[in-house]
């Protein structure tokens, strides 16, 4: 017959966390808040585990080297799909998983497929949900994004918010008490890698044949812009028009690289257009630091590209980032015949660029992973 624990068996006991990764952006996202957690290890045993949501070696296994955390303890490899198979697939693994593991609370970054099928099934299993990014809303329900943050929020335990408009969109939907402004963990790891940044641009640059401020970066990758031919042809026609005047650096993600398959190389020809595959963190940062504009429909980008006083087009109607949206600092536009005005009205303003440096960052100090581990021990404590 066992022994029932002891009260100091119970002080003593780690309180085990997962983390419940599997994508590009919350690799980078979790980083800064995985490397606080590995430093509690007294009171905190960590398992990373990896849905698989992206496989290839440049989305996904560069990152853990990049950004130095462990490696996960399970991959889960889920790979791709639709919506509606991908997210099953997830949960019906994760679930395995977290039978096995029995973790005491589960923390989801971001608002990929595989945030919201953590988090579904921890809440159906009982298990604490804890999200990072929090309250993010574009407003747009078309967005998969959109549908995996709002559902992820309300079925959460506690919402680490990365600003103070997230703040107030939890509150408007009811759940402010369980809401926390942390400040946004990408300015984290974004301010880790800033020395690194400064060693490796000159390699980059000369890897592409670059100078500073005289390229547009490009990224593209969502359904809505690239799975439709005729508007991906209307794009890649502005870019065209665009490289007439400004070199064009496009790291195409995988589904792009199929739908530009699809299209046939006449669709981007230029020798000013130069595709590549999809780069490490820093080297895309290398790349965003030294541009004279981005042009792309990433939600971390636009973040990362107001932080870098990069001037942004975004090929959306609407962004979960409104505080990058001042001073024209980034520019909605979904009508692909006003890209290439927009792009180069900015790319060579450099009044502008000094207008974006001079505004005040919304994002956090770059202690929110701190914040965040530290809501979570004590969390921990007070279940004990």
């Amino acid at each position: 017959m066992s022994t029932p624990p002891t009260l100091d068996d119970k002080l003593m006991r780690k309180a085990k966390v997962m983390m419940v990764v599997g994508a590009r952006p919350q690799f980078i996202k979790s980083a800064p808040i995985i490397r606080e957690l590995v430093k509690s290890r007294k009171q905190i045993k960590l398992s990373i585990v990896h849905t698989g949501q992206h496989y290839d070696r440049e989305m996904s296994h560069i990152f853990f080297h990049e950004l130095k955390i462990p490696k996960p303890i399970m991959n889960l490899a889920v790979g791709s799909g639709s919506h509606a198979i991908q997210t099953a697939t997830m949960m019906k693994r994760l679930e395995q998983s977290m039978l096995t593991l029995k973790p005491d609370l589960v923390v989801v970054p971001g608002d990929t497929n595989t945030t919201l099928a953590g988090a579904i099934v921890a809440a159906k299993l009982g298990i604490q949900v804890f999200h990072v990014e929090a309250g993010l809303r574009s407003g747009d329900m078309s967005m998969p994004e959109e549908v995996n943050r709002t559902l992820t929020d309300h079925c959460s335990t506690m919402l680490f918010a990365p600003t103070r408009n997230a703040v107030q969109n939890l509150r408007q939907e009811g759940l402010g008490e369980k809401t926390y402004l942390t400040g946004d963990t990408m300015v984290d790891a974004l301010f880790a890698v800033m020395p690194i940044i400064r060693q490796r641009t000159s390699a980059v640059l000369k890897r592409f044949e670059l100078c500073p401020r005289e390229y547009l970066l490009m990224t593209l990758h969502r359904p809505s812009n690239v799975d439709n031919s005729s508007r991906l042809r209307e794009i890649l026609a502005a870019v065209r028009r665009i490289a007439r005047k400004l070199k064009v650096v496009f790291p195409a993600h995988p589904r792009t690289r199929a739908s530009l398959a699809r299209l046939g190389s006449s669709a981007i020809s230029s020798g000013r257009v130069v595709i590549s595959n999809p780069l490490g963190y820093v080297e895309n940062l290398c790349l965003l630091k030294n541009a004279s504009c981005l042009l792309t429909d990433s939600g971390g980008m636009q973040k990362e590209s107001f932080l870098l006083h990069v001037p942004c087009t975004t090929l959306r109607s609407s962004t979960e980032w409104p505080e990058t949206l001042v001073k024209k600092a980034n520019q909605l536009v979904c009508d692909p015949k006003m890209i290439s005005e927009t792009v180069l009205a900015v790319a060579f303003d450099e009044r502008l660029r000094n207008k974006i440096r001079d505004l005040r960052n919304p994002f956090g100090d770059g202690r929110a992973s701190i914040r965040i581990v530290q809501l979570i021990r004590e969390s921990v404590e007070t279940q004990k």
